[in-house]
């Protein structure tokens, strides 16, 4: 082999090394960053008609000025003593109020509360954001308005507006409640305590890229982007100072989140309140609803505290 193609065949390796490196360090880390911050919209595979639900398709604005769109919907019997009591309920940060209805929407109208699924930035039909998703604080803006939106209908008993989420959005009403403590009670269904540790669970499943050296790169991009870390996104730290009657569900066999994150929460809240918490056996994240008696247990939390 002679010097010049020798030198060639060394300078294309280093090229392919250095461009290698270059995709293993920058590129790869800034596609997840980009999944992490702006997941793909969940399509409205379903609708409240389809359960024969009577609603309208309803908008409110955040204050910093985003139309989020939302589906009210009349309780089932108006009648029925739980029809003055109003279920907002926030989906995780990868799905959507479609997602939500499918999953809780019967259960809930049956016990015959008056309802409220909407998509929170980011999500659904609502708009994105250059921020992206922020794991619950942003998005309490979201929770914001749509209390305010309720309030605003004469219909709606303002002293019985209860938040019910799941995942992503239990942190959201974690930290929303936190502050404004304004509602009658909350539900809360798979929830994590730390931050940094959840984001660590979730980050491979979300982005399609393994946590070593992937993940560790790309949770500083967004941390960068964001201007806080995920240590600052931890629901136990603003537990303390929810005062109103706070139900927490768990299934034991979650994998997204710590099992134990949610008895922690739970013994930090405020010892004089009323709080419960229900782990289920045999049961992974957001699957406690699979339950036979899950929607029973939630109205009997919300009759013995309204």
């Amino acid at each position: 082999m002679n010097k010049k193609l020798k030198i060639g065949l060394i300078v294309s390796a280093v090229v392919i090394v250095l461009l290698a490196s270059s995709m293993m360090f920058l590129i790869i880390p800034l596609i997840g960053k980009n999944a992490m911050l702006h997941p793909k919209h969940e399509a409205m595979f379903l609708y409240p008609h389809d359960f024969g639900m009577s609603y309208q398709n309803v908008t409110f604005d955040t204050v910093d000025q985003l139309t989020l769109r939302g589906w009210y919907i009349e309780p089932k019997n108006t009648s029925h003593p739980n029809a003055n009591i109003t279920v907002v309920v926030l989906h995780g940060a990868s799905h959507s109020k479609a997602f939500m209805l499918d999953h809780y929407g019967t259960g809930l109208y049956n016990e015959g509360y008056r309802l409220l699924f909407f998509d929170s930035r980011n999500r659904g039909e609502s708009p994105d954001t250059e921020l992206g998703v922020t794991w619950g604080l942003d998005e309490t803006k979201d929770i914001r308005a749509a209390v305010d939106y309720l309030k605003s209908k004469p219909e709606v008993n303002s002293s019985a507006i209860v938040l019910f989420a799941e995942s992503q959005g239990s942190a959201t009403v974690m930290f929303y409640t936190a502050k404004y403590n304004d509602v009658a009670a909350i539900i809360v269904d798979s929830i994590w305590a730390y931050g940094d540790q959840m984001i660590r669970r979730a980050y491979p499943e979300r982005s399609g890229f393994p946590w070593i050296i992937f993940g560790q790169i790309t949770i500083k991009l967004m941390e960068r982007h964001y201007g806080y870390s995920f240590a600052d996104i931890s629901p136990v730290t603003v537990a303390h100072n929810i005062s109103v009657p706070t139900y927490i569900i768990q299934g034991n066999d979650d994998l997204d989140f710590n099992p134990e994150d949610s008895t922690l929460i739970y013994s930090t809240l405020p010892a004089s309140l009323s709080k419960q918490l229900w782990r289920v056996d045999n049961r992974g994240h957001v699957e406690a609803y699979l339950e036979p008696d899950y929607f029973t247990r939630i109205a009997q939390f919300i009759s013995a505290n309204l």
